[in-house]
């Protein structure tokens, strides 16, 4: 009995302890799960949708399946969505009811208005019933336009449009609405050069999501964009008609023989929007056709790249984005493309200001080898509530590819500038007369910039590189790269307007100094240094090319070069950057060479609407591996060079005898002149630097004066 007992009692104990050790096992379980459901949870914070890899890599931490853990984002996700519409929904709710119960209250206020010409009330039903039928007239008039709206897109846009509300805020253009960077890749010939990543429809598309991503802009609804995609469709049509119409359209100037706009007919076809109804507008216009030698897919393709299309226009175009991609289009040949984009661009000269614009670009296939890329100006991405001091309306290109690998493209530009916005009197001409941001203008550095293209892939080596400085292809490549990131540089020095200066005046009314001081971003030393910069514009009485053949004359250059002290130089090597003989690269170095062992990299390039050189000083060990195809976007360079402009009246009056309108007057020129000196000294001294530097370009220009007046006379 006894042991009866003590064998009950221990079978007891053993079941107690089981069950507390299940319990513990529970306890334990619970404990976790419940840090698996914390971890999600903090993981979720951070990353509501993880990809694949996330997902594995959140299941092995966790000792879970992946699939466990897909399913358990899904279903938090969903969770989130149904708890925020609900909140969405009560709040309506009360909104509505307090609508409800207002409207209850007026219905009987009205009941007690008495009219005050017959003294009776008014007839309630009758109003209503008024009231009701034009909103039905109103509401199917809307649907009309809507469905009509509709149809357009899906046929133009190859993609059907969600039923909406088509009221927006925003604003079209006309009565139709309310070496490049570093990612191009370029062939010319049997290889191709790689200066970045690919311009493939990949790359592109990844480069413009991870703009759109870091862009920081409003975001844009649905209605808006429809809103954009019906004023890019528009202006695609209008763009077409202008650029297949000449007369009576287009006329040609009675000073210079371009194409204009005759603006009574084109309102007439085209009415438009006053956007500065509180001054009086300019308008721009200018129309121009030319062969380039590229294929037209790949200018397409480089067309629709922001960065690529900034430094392709790199003399133009001082900043380039892409804001958001609104429509992807067709991988196959880039039609249907659609985006929103903003734009800043200058002429070469501080004394002129720059121009933004908010656009949208919209590409479209024609036909076979045949496309049209519209921009047109819109309202809706405005920053800081700043107004736009001109507005794009439908403007752009037509690309159709030829044989030879070369296509032919027409372009126009047709700008609307607020008159408040005053441009210094010596370029007035240039910029009022269609010359400085006209068709013209943006063709020829189309075409120089795809010759650069072509000569980058010269297999030969020029037999006037005199010293045999240059003998491999590579070494080639790699100095057009480094005089491109240079001239690239210089550009950017040149527009002043988001800098603080120190104005300076010469005595002459036509010359005036800018002076700016910058710190050196990629300075490694503990004291970042400061880059002291001056500019100035003046006029001279000389043709352009007597004036660019004095610049890029390394021989002259000791007349008018400061920084030379004095010593004979002479060109050592050249590379050929076009078909224009006067367009290359120059490697300069003193006849008799110190022992700082300094070089002078010079870019010389011209066309008929002006020129540039562009030079600094670098060391001879940093050329030499450059010359061997080392990477060279490392090497520090500072620029300096000068802009050389034809007159604006000096081109009219040329493009008049050429017509045999007029006869050629006296021409001159308008010459840029910037110099960048590093400072190694403190902050404190900079004012005594910014004397130094006035007194250098001042110098500068009076050598120039004397030494040019003296050559010519």
């Amino acid at each position: 009995m006894d042991f009866a007992m003590g064998a009950a009692g221990g079978s007891g104990d053993d079941q107690h302890n089981q069950s507390l050790n299940k319990g513990k096992k529970t306890t334990t379980y619970r404990r976790h799960k419940e840090d698996q459901r914390t971890r999600l949870e903090e993981l979720f914070r951070k990353c509501p949708n993880p990809d694949e890899i996330e997902r594995r890599q959140i299941a092995k931490d966790l000792g879970l399946e992946p699939k466990q853990v897909k399913f358990w984002f899904q279903n938090k996700r969903t969770q989130k969505k149904t708890i925020s519409e609900r909140v969405d929904n009560n709040v309506l709710r009360v909104e509505n009811e307090r609508m409800h119960n207002e409207n209850l209250v007026l219905r009987e206020a009205l009941k007690t208005i008495i009219c005050p010409s017959c003294g009776g009330p008014h007839n309630e039903e009758e109003r209503r019933e008024l009231c009701l039928e034009q909103l039905r007239l109103e509401n199917a008039r809307l649907k009309a336009q809507h469905e009509k709206l509709s149809k357009f897109l899906v046929q133009h846009m190859d993609k059907p449009i969600l039923e909406q509300n088509l009221d927006s805020p925003i604003r079209g253009s006309s009565s139709h609405g309310p070496l490049l960077g570093s990612s191009l890749r370029l062939r010319a010939g049997r290889s191709r050069m790689n200066l970045g990543a690919s311009t493939s429809h990949d790359s592109f598309q990844d480069e413009e999501d991870t703009m759109s991503s870091q862009a920081g802009s409003k975001i844009i609804t649905q209605m808006e964009k429809t809103m954009m995609a019906h004023i890019a469709v528009a202006a695609k049509d209008e763009l077409l008609k202008l650029l297949r119409t000449n007369e009576p359209l287009w006329v040609k100037s009675s000073t210079d023989q371009r194409y204009v706009l005759h603006l009574e007919c084109y309102e007439t076809i085209f009415p438009r929007i006053n956007h500065f109804k509180n001054s009086k507008a300019r308008v721009e216009s200018s129309k121009d056709s030319r062969i380039v030698r590229i294929k037209a897919k790949e200018l397409v393709d480089m067309l629709l790249n922001s960065e690529i299309w900034e430094n392709l226009f790199s003399r133009i175009v001082t900043k380039a984005r892409t804001i958001q991609v609104l429509e992807n289009g067709s991988l196959e040949n880039r039609s249907g493309v659609l985006l929103l984009m903003r734009e800043e661009m200058h002429v070469l000269s501080p004394l002129v200001p720059s121009r933004e614009f908010y656009f949208l670009r919209y590409c479209h296939q024609v036909e076979a080898n045949v496309w049209v890329i519209a921009d047109v100006s819109v309202d809706c991405m405005k920053e800081n509530n700043h107004d736009p001091n001109c507005w794009r309306f439908p403007s752009g290109c037509m690309i159709q590819g030829i044989s030879n690998g070369m296509c032919q493209v027409s372009w126009v530009e047709h700008v609307e500038v607020d008159e408040k916005i005053q441009t210094h009197h010596l370029f007035k001409d240039l910029v009022n007369r269609n010359i400085a941001y006209g068709a013209e203008r943006w063709l020829l550095e189309l075409q120089r910039m795809c010759e650069r293209f072509t000569s980058l892939e010269v297999e030969y080596i020029p037999n006037y590189d005199i010293g045999g400085v240059i003998t491999t292809l590579g070494g080639r490549m790699s100095m057009m790269k480094f005089s491109h990131q240079m001239v690239k540089s210089f550009y950017g020095i040149l527009n002043m307007s988001s800098i603080t200066d120190f104005p300076q005046h010469l005595a002459d009314e036509n010359t005036g100094i800018r002076i700016c001081a910058r710190k050196v971003t990629n300075s490694n030393q503990s004291n970042p240094n400061i880059i002291i910069t001056a500019t100035t514009s003046f006029r001279l009485p000389l043709p352009s090319q007597n004036v660019f053949d004095f610049f890029r004359d390394p021989i002259r250059r000791v007349k008018w070069d400061a920084m030379c002290y004095k010593r004979p130089l002479h060109e050592i090597a050249r590379i050929s950057t076009g078909t224009h003989p006067n367009n290359y690269i120059s490697i300069i170095q003193p006849i008799h060479p110190t022992a700082n062992n300094v070089v002078i990299i010079q870019e010389s390039c011209t066309d008929p609407l002006g020129s540039y050189v562009v030079y600094s000083s670098t060391n001879i060990l940093d050329i030499k591996r450059t010359i061997n195809g080392e990477d060279s976007s490392t090497m520090p360079f500072f620029p300096s060079g000068i802009v050389i402009s034809e007159e604006g009246q000096s081109i009219t009056n040329a493009r008049a005898s050429s017509s045999g309108n007029g006869d050629v007057r006296t021409r001159g020129s308008l010459l840029t002149v910037a110099f960048q000196i590093l400072m190694n000294s403190s902050p404190t001294m900079m004012m005594e630097f910014v004397t130094v530097v006035n007194s250098l370009i001042t110098s500068t220009v009076e050598n120039i004066n004397d030494a040019l007046i003296s050559s010519f006379n």
